[in-house]
């Protein structure tokens, strides 16, 4: 069902993501790693669960998962192995888990495997492990998703210190839907429920509201069709709800940086602003407002062009302004 709120995990339901899934197909193929990038709610988890059930692959969430060990669990979870399986002597206290996934990667042999929010692991130990993947285990092909870029920058742009340096992945990037796609796929969605009625201004109007961003827009047709609810009071629900989640995850991305002067930054780019408006309007130094932008528009949080700044998510920009300094 398209307005099903939990990631996608068959093609009959994955909408006018064909294209996208058939390069990841192609490229797999051919034996290339790939990263799926996009912004937050664009479908990149449906596509990569997808592909990861439809070929027999092993996804792995990593959302949260910041130490090595961390990922080292998570892996061997996803892998469906456990500690006392590998053939380590597992009676020191402190367990290698370079050593512990070197070995596990040994059972796996010709398999997919999708990582997906990556974002947050910078362990050089990680990288490591990957060019050891890379270089002894052509038969595992990696599929890395994410929405920090700067993070995912280590796989993507890696410098010639980098475990990974000519071990670079191929790109996808999603993209929010267009005007006509995000009608289509909601009209699509609503005529999977025969007894919900729908209007031609209300769909011109949700779309106008979540702008192609394709999870707003199932969460909308969820409370239409699931919930029952007005279109007026299903879109305010959306809006809500969405920017519920947005503000956990903004309160997260904050987390150890200048929070009070990003959010006095994020507020000024809510609607839009050229680099020296919000300079004028913060007084602070050039280098501390390029790197605050710099991580801004790497998280994928706000857009920069030629010097001006903006949100383009629509629920984004509701949940900065009930973000607390």
């Amino acid at each position: 069902m398209l307005f099903d709120l939990r990631p996608k995990e068959s093609l009959k339901d994955l909408y006018d993501r064909v294209a996208e899934y058939r390069e990841l197909s192609r490229l797999t193929g051919s034996g290339h790693w790939v990263a799926v990038l996009g912004k937050r709610m664009t479908g990149k988890t449906s596509l990569i669960k997808t592909f990861a059930r439809e070929n027999k692959g092993i996804y792995v969430n990593l959302l949260g998962a910041r130490s090595f060990e961390d990922v080292s669990k998570r892996l061997l979870a996803g892998l469906g192995l456990k500690l006392d399986e590998l053939t380590l002597n597992l009676k020191f206290l402190q367990i290698r888990w370079g050593r512990v996934l070197d070995e596990a990667f040994q059972f796996v042999k010709e398999k997919i495997i999708v990582l997906d929010e990556v974002q947050e692991i910078s362990s050089p130990h990680f990288l490591k492990i990957l060019k050891r993947v890379w270089d002894e285990y052509s038969g595992i092909r990696i599929v890395f998703s994410g929405s920090y870029i700067g993070v995912l920058r280590r796989l993507l742009e890696p410098s010639p210190a980098s475990p990974l340096y000519g071990r670079k992945p191929a790109t996808i990037v999603l993209k929010p839907f267009d005007h006509e796609t995000s009608k289509n796929f909601l009209i699509s969605g609503f005529q999977e429920y025969h007894q919900i009625s729908f209007k031609g201004e209300e769909i011109e109007e949700a779309v106008e509201r979540l702008n192609g961003y394709v999870g707003w827009l199932t969460y909308y047709g969820n409370f239409r069709c699931e919930r029952r609810l007005p279109h007026d009071e299903a879109l305010r629900e959306t809006v809500r709800e969405g920017s519920k989640i947005i503000q956990t995850e903004l309160d997260h991305f904050l987390k150890n940086r200048r929070r009070e002067l990003y959010v006095k930054v994020l507020r000024i780019v809510r609607a839009g602003a050229r680099w020296s408006e919000i300079k004028r309007d913060l007084n602070i130094n050039s280098k501390v407002l390029n790197d605050i932008l710099k991580n801004l528009t790497s998280a994928m949080i706000v857009e920069g062009k030629e010097g001006y700044y903006w949100i383009e998510d629509p629920i984004m920009r509701e949940a900065v302004k009930k973000l607390r300094p």
